[in-house]
């Protein structure tokens, strides 16, 4: 894959997180194992690379390769778990 397609997946980091979210009928406040306005962040595009992604990509059941970088790394899926309450 050149850097151009990669470059061009990632921003739409937010479409992906989005998308998955509603096919799992979850609000951004259902999802959130950290503060709702993250995840809104992440979804409007203001959060390319959120520390939050690992997280959110288990309790969605998703690669979070896949999450951050789109299509090409969409083989592998994990099980879904609940998120541990932020501190």
């Amino acid at each position: 894959m050149d850097l151009k397609k990669l470059h061009q997946a990632e921003g739409k980091i937010g479409q992906r997180l989005r998308q998955t979210r509603l096919e799992r009928s979850l609000t951004q406040e259902e999802l959130a194992g950290t503060k709702q306005a993250v995840i809104q962040k992440i979804e409007n595009g203001h959060s390319k690379r959120p520390r939050v992604l690992d997280g959110l990509a288990v309790a969605l059941g998703v690669n979070p390769a896949w999450l951050q970088w789109g299509e090409p790394f969409a083989a592998v899926q994990v099980n879904s778990r609940p998120l541990p309450p932020e501190r």
